[in-house]
């Protein structure tokens, strides 16, 4: 089974990176570009500390690749340090697009583009509220609308061809419900995002900026049926969004026999969720001799996995 190194090995190779490790990390060049990464299942402070110390005196750009979520004191010190950070999403965003080049046969953008640019890295912004994608109710009362799909059928196909060996997929429509939140954390900071809540399992995911709405696509599907309504979905975003806010605002300070909990005075109203309607995520459904995925076809991203063995990921069901 691939390691994370083996993929970022393979990310840097394909935009024509020499690729070698030393020391625990990978090292890239490229004419006159080099790059150094340090890939690690879990953020340890200790490591990332390490990493900067290390590679102090290296010349070119440098990233730490984390499936582990890293804190905003770790993401400040990287930045500060210089050096680019990559989460599960960006990792996974750049796999998705590597096999997705390797279908189309060119090259599409790659966030290796932006850390061998001359510009300094940089935290990203929340974008204008007015960039959020909005469910407007059309004439025809029709308040649904549909993720667009980027990955196909022979995307996905070779996606899956190494861990199950696919042979079997259906693209269903799986419906979520959208709210926008703001979380106001004091001294005029602010967070904010957008909650989908599964219609079917009542899991809630934050989704990524940019994603495209379309009334309808061109490619066959199933479609299924909320299982919970918007109240219970509403709830649902509430409780998890109030939960972010207490993790970004509260202090736990433990004196033994007792704690404290310190909270920050928040600027107007703490939390606010605007609800932004019924959308359908397409999803590729997966099986094969080796086992089952889930692919979400709008960004490559492998949602579950079930491999047959002792190898397991996520499990692998809809509802």
């Amino acid at each position: 089974m691939l390691t994370l190194k083996d993929y970022l090995t393979q990310i840097l190779e394909s935009r024509d990176f020499s690729v070698e490790e030393r020391d625990g990390y990978v090292y890239g060049r490229r004419e006159d570009v080099s790059v150094v990464i340090l890939a690690t299942g879990d953020m340890i402070e200790d490591d990332v500390r390490d990493f900067v110390k290390n590679t102090i005196s290296f010349p070119g750009r440098k990233i730490v690749a984390s499936l582990g979520k890293a804190d905003e004191g770790i993401q400040t010190y990287l930045q500060q340090s210089g050096v680019h950070y990559w989460g599960r999403e960006e990792i996974e965003h750049e796999i998705g697009s590597m096999e997705l080049a390797n279908v189309a046969e060119r090259k599409g953008a790659s966030l290796i583009d932006e850390v061998i640019s001359d510009e300094t890295p940089r935290k990203p912004l929340e974008p204008h509220e007015q960039s959020i994608p909005v469910i407007i109710e059309s004439a025809d009362e029709r308040a649904e609308r549909i993720v667009k799909p980027n990955f196909g059928l022979e995307e996905v196909k070779y996606i899956s061809r190494h861990e199950i060996q696919g042979n079997k997929f259906s693209l269903e429509l799986v419906p979520h419900y959208l709210f926008h939140y703001v979380l106001s954390l004091g001294e005029g900071k602010q967070k904010a995002g957008i909650a989908a809540v599964n219609a079917l399992t009542s899991q809630v995911e934050t989704w990524r900026w940019g994603f495209e709405l379309v009334d309808s696509i061109g490619v066959p599907h199933s479609k299924r049926e909320p299982k919970i309504d918007y109240d219970k979905a509403s709830q649902i975003a509430k409780d998890t969004v109030t939960k972010e806010y207490k993790s970004h605002t509260e202090t736990v300070k433990d004196f033994g026999h007792s704690e404290i909990i310190e909270r920050k005075k928040p600027d107007g109203e703490p939390v606010t969720i605007e609800p932004k309607g019924l959308v359908y995520l397409p999803v590729w459904c997966v099986e094969g001799p080796g086992g089952a995925m889930i692919v979400n076809s709008s960004s490559g991203k492998i949602i579950s996995e079930h491999l047959h063995g002792n190898r397991q990921h996520a499990e692998t069901k809809l509802d």
